[in-house]
């Protein structure tokens, strides 16, 4: 049957040839599409690296002098830091609040802050450069709250554990380590980094899984020490960052909070000023940073593609069918059965889509080396550049290559499978002397 479908294929090479050629642009086209949605689709399923479920974020603000609410016996250094820490205690004693405490808010240091720094990581035995992002941590507590896990046993508990303070503790990342240390723990080392407060040696405690800044992007390399302590100076780079137990949902502990909490929280001159889920402020991040809006519009680019591409091929192919009428009709009076002729038709097809792809491929082998796909994710750039001894497919060129190209020629099976079904169904359903007719 195979032998006899080509050369059906070459007797109808007039027809078949435009078909040929519209299927080779048909499939770069589908796979430029299909590269992106690998990207977008691949990126979504690496884990995040913490946990931002049940965890809020309450900002306060302090009355100054210029307000009626203001008092000046409680404006000095003592006052305010008393204050902060009991305006801190009683967010810690609410009801369902499971860990509460004070987070450093400046340079984006917060998961969804939308602020971004880096330092430059070196070590004692090579000074080659190794970016991460810094994150200032007062405590432990800041682990209990976001649970960044550990590497080792992708426990939260354990970086929980570590004290900052001694021998001035640091945790990396570990895409850090695969690019500081090779293969090599970095457990024990000595780095140095400016995570805030200038140039200084820390020891890594402990390595953290990787972490991702927006749902659609990578995951990146990242430095967490100790921040600057709170004091009156910069009392408002502090927020406090919390996390409720499991059962608590979202409207209910937001509703709760600030009802009962407004007026306790009338603290000398601090008052409660917000509270926000992290949540919230993830897809506010992403709004912001037009992650939403480019997601949104990508996606609805590809499916109106998709469906002009599969109308497009549905109507080729029905012309195609139509023109073989009299063909059908003389197979079905010779004794073909309905499923025979479709059967026939559908492999026609698929044979011509597959003659299409080696020259498709060939395509976008040198589209892919040209280097002229390139998709702008935050602050990595996805083009076709394999990057040595990442874990990722997107960063393997080859195996990337393989994968969209593959799921290319699936999607175009399934559509000119279905839009030769169409055609081949209706046509074989005509009564044979009608069909003969057009012979």
């Amino acid at each position: 049957m195979i032998q006899h479908i080509f050369r059906q294929i070459w007797a109808q090479r007039k027809y078949n040839t435009w078909i040929f050629i519209e299927l080779v642009v048909i499939f770069v086209l589908v796979w430029v599409l299909s590269d992106y949605a690998f990207i977008l689709l691949h990126n979504r399923s690496i884990p995040q690296g913490f946990d931002y479920k049940n965890t809020y974020m309450v900002t306060y603000g302090i009355y100054g002098s210029e307000t009626s609410r203001y008092n000046a016996a409680e404006d000095d250094s003592l006052k305010t830091m008393n204050n902060l820490e009991l305006f801190v205690r009683k967010i810690k004693e609410y009801n369902n609040v499971e860990v509460a405490d004070l987070t450093y808010l400046t340079f984006g240091f917060i998961p969804f802050s939308g602020g971004d720094n880096r330092t430059i990581i070196t070590s004692e035995t090579d000074t080659t450069s190794v970016f991460a992002h810094t994150k200032a941590i007062r405590s432990g507590d800041f682990f209990r709250i976001f649970r960044y896990t550990s590497a080792l046993d992708n426990s939260w508990e354990r970086p929980a554990g570590i004290d900052l303070n001694q021998n001035n503790s640091a945790f990396i990342t570990r895409m850090v380590e695969r690019e500081r240390f090779g293969k090599e723990s970095a457990i024990g080392k000595i780095i140095q980094a400016d995570v805030g407060e200038g140039l200084q040696n820390y020891v890594v405690a402990d390595v953290l899984n990787d972490q991702k800044r927006f749902d659609y992007t990578l995951p990146q390399g990242a430095i967490f020490a100790a921040s600057p302590s709170v004091s009156a100076e910069n009392v408002m780079d502090f927020a406090v960052c919390l996390r409720t137990k499991p059962e608590v949902s979202e409207w209910q502990f937001l509703a709760n909070f600030k009802k009962d909490m407004t007026s306790q929280l009338r603290i000398g001159n601090f008052y409660l000023k917000d509270v926000q889920s992290f949540s919230s402020i993830k897809e506010d991040v992403n709004q912001r940073f037009g992650v939403t809006n480019e997601i949104r519009t990508r996606t609805a680019l590809m499916i109106f593609f998709l469906l002009n591409i599969a109308l497009g091929i549905i109507g080729t192919f029905w012309f195609r069918n139509q023109t073989r009428r009299g063909e059908i009709g003389l197979r079905m009076a010779m004794g073909s059965t309905r499923g025979q002729l479709q059967r026939q038709f559908i492999l026609e097809a698929l044979i011509l889509l597959t003659l299409a792809v080696l020259p498709a491929i060939i395509t976008n082998f040198f589209i892919a080396r040209a280097d002229i796909i390139q998709f702008k994710m935050d602050d990595v750039k996805m083009s076709y550049e394999t990057i040595s001894g990442s874990p990722y497919i997107t960063q393997n060129a080859p195996l990337r290559f393989f994968i969209t190209n593959f799921i290319t020629y699936i999607l175009l099976a399934v559509i000119v499978a279905l839009s030769t079904w169409i055609p081949a169904n209706r046509a074989s359903k005509i009564h044979p002397v009608d069909a003969l007719r057009d012979e």
